[in-house]
C-alpha cells in the first residue's frame, strides 16, 4: 500500500467508510447519508468557485448525480470527501470553461434623487459595494489560484487535503493560495 493510501486509510472515519460501502452496493439510503453530511460544505465550495448560487445548486446536483454513478469505481484511495470536491471542482471547471467571459453592459446611472440619504443607508450600501468587490475579485482570480483559496478559506479544508483534492503537492497548494490571496489584496486595495 503506498504511502498516500496509508495515510488516508489511518484518516478516514470508519463509519463514513460503512456508508461508503453500502452506497457503493446499491443503497440509496446510505448514499442519502453521505449527500446530507457534505452538501452544505460542498454547497460553498461551489458558490465561492462560482458566485451564483443557481449555478452552485446545479453543479452540486449534477456532482451528486455524478458520484451517484460512478461510486461503484470509487477506488477508496482518497476519503469520500476529497473524492466528491475535487468532482465539484471539475464541474465548476467545466462551466467556467463553457462560458466564454462576456463584459456586461454599463448600468445606466441611477439619478442621485433615488440613492437614499440617510447614514445607516449609505453604510448598508458601501458594504452591499465591498461585498460584491470582493466577490467580483474572487472570481477574477485565475482558476488554478481560486480553487485553493476556496477550498482553505471557505471551505476548511488544510493544505494538504487542498493538494489531494486539486491533484497537485501541499506546497503546491499553499504557493496558489498565497498567490491569490496576494492577488486579491492588490485587487482591492481601494477598499483598505
Amino acid at each position: 500500500m503506498s504511502r498516500v493510501a496509508e495515510e488516508v486509510q489511518g484518516s478516514v472515519d470508519p463509519l463514513e467508510a460503512r456508508w461508503v460501502e453500502l452506497a457503493r452496493g446499491g443503497d440509496e439510503e446510505a448514499f442519502a447519508v453521505l449527500v446530507r453530511a457534505h452538501q452544505d460544505q460542498l454547497y460553498r465550495v461551489a458558490l465561492r468557485m462560482t458566485g451564483n448560487p443557481h449555478d452552485a445548486q446545479d453543479i452540486l446536483q449534477e456532482a451528486f448525480l455524478q458520484a451517484w454513478q460512478h461510486l461503484p469505481s470509487f477506488r477508496r484511495d482518497a476519503q469520500f470527501s476529497t473524492w466528491i470536491t475535487r468532482i465539484v471542482i471539475n464541474r465548476c471547471h467545466n462551466l467556467r470553461r463553457a462560458r466564454r467571459p462576456t463584459d456586461p453592459l454599463p448600468d445606466e446611472a441611477e439619478p442621485a434623487a433615488a440613492m437614499p440619504q440617510a447614514p445607516a443607508a449609505e453604510a448598508l450600501a458601501m458594504a452591499a459595494q465591498r461585498r460584491d468587490a470582493v466577490r467580483q475579485a474572487l472570481l477574477a482570480l485565475p482558476f488554478d489560484q481560486r480553487a485553493p483559496l476556496v477550498l482553505t478559506t471557505f471551505g476548511g479544508y488544510t493544505h494538504a487535503e487542498t493538494g489531494r483534492i486539486l491533484g497537485i503537492s501541499e506546497n503546491a497548494a499553499k504557493v496558489r493560495a498565497h498567490r491569490a490571496r496576494r492577488a486579491l489584496a492588490i485587487i482591492l486595495r481601494e477598499w483598505r
